[in-house]
């Protein structure tokens, strides 16, 4: 079988490996359909260690069953989880299980693949979707925990940094959270990529665009808005964070989840800004996974329109190109999916 690896400068590897067995507790799936992530992105960019396996947003049909399981069987499709909780440690049993470091994992097995063994407690049953609109799930959970842990206020004000399809996921749902005018901050027209992207925005429901190369965001915010807003929600590299900051109105809230993997992620604060201002900062993390039930609901419902995200589904051959095209902005991309 095929399976995708990938480290700095774009360097790809297509390893022929052989298909997994389903041990005691796992369940063997064959994958349909794996997103490419911005954290796929940063690795076959950036990543300068060993290659490292691609792909966790993962949609796949059940093949066969291994030992003990009995909750599956073989034609389930299924959601995988990169990452789950065990839900036995102490902190899982204090109903703290974001605290969970005792996880279910893909061990070392890419989801750009096309057979995988998980363990059962990683899957979450789906239907009424194709597997490349499921594929979505993930990075809609992922989404929605940025957004709850924004808090946002009923009729609040959001911004939103970065138009990628995490940050586009987040002005949908900061909409459904009851959010009164949301404003998008990205790069409006520099590229095919980013235009189609933030018109993409518009559609999700953001009131404002902000073009954050030709305006300055702090001062269009504030006037468009009227001195700030409640909560904003950093999907963008760290260096936009001290932006962010300077975003919020007085005691307003940052929800952060943007990484770099290339240098970047340090970026300058001002403490006394962040004390007299009473602005919280929340950086969140998807491991282990949340909210897979209630995103899997949002895409079936149409409350996420999954047709507005997936613009490009690609196969292993044409994998480099997919990626390069990704990073260059060149092609009206949003999301793409591998399809095995």
């Amino acid at each position: 079988m095929k399976a995708l690896f990938a480290r700095t400068s774009f360097q790809f590897e297509i390893r022929d490996l052989p298909i997994p067995v389903a041990g005691p507790g796992e369940v063997l799936v064959k994958v349909h359909a794996c997103g490419l992530c911005g954290t796929d992105l940063h690795f076959a960019r950036d990543w300068s260690g060993d290659f490292m396996p691609l792909g966790h947003e993962i949609a796949a049909e059940v093949v066969e069953t291994g030992p003990g399981v009995s909750a599956y069987r073989p034609g389930d499709r299924v959601i995988v989880e990169d990452v789950g909780m065990c839900g036995v440690c102490t902190a899982c049993k204090n109903g703290e299980y974001y605290r969970c470091r005792n996880n279910y994992n893909l061990n070392g097995q890419p989801g750009m693949t096309e057979y995988m063994a998980v363990n059962e407690h990683l899957l979450n049953r789906f239907d009424g979707l194709d597997y490349v609109h499921a594929s979505l799930v993930e990075p809609l959970a992922v989404a929605l925990n940025t957004v709850l842990h924004a808090e946002i206020p009923l009729a609040g004000d959001v911004v939103v940094y970065g138009p990628g399809p995490i940050g586009l996921m987040c002005v949908r749902l900061a909409k459904l959270r009851g959010a009164a005018r949301i404003a998008l901050v990205g790069n409006c027209c520099n590229t095919p990529r980013e235009a189609v992207r933030m018109k993409a925005g518009q559609e999700m429901g953001a009131d404002f665009l902000i073009d954050a190369q030709g305006e300055d965001p702090v001062e269009e915010v504030r006037g468009l808005l009227g001195g700030g807003a409640d909560r904003i929600i950093v999907t963008s590299p760290p260096g936009t964070l001290p932006s962010a900051v300077q975003v919020a109105k007085f005691g307003g809230r940052v929800s952060f989840i943007g990484i770099s993997l290339g240098g970047h992620s340090k970026v300058e604060l001002d403490v006394n800004e962040l004390v007299f201002n009473k602005i919280t900062l929340q950086p969140t993390f998807a491991e282990p996974a949340e909210k897979f039930p209630v995103s899997i609901r949002l895409l079936q419902e149409g409350m996420v329109d999954a047709n507005k995200l997936v613009t490009h589904t690609f196969t292993f051959d044409d994998a480099e190109r997919m990626f390069r095209m990704n990073d260059s902005g060149q092609e009206a991309v949003i999301k793409a999916v591998l399809t095995p």
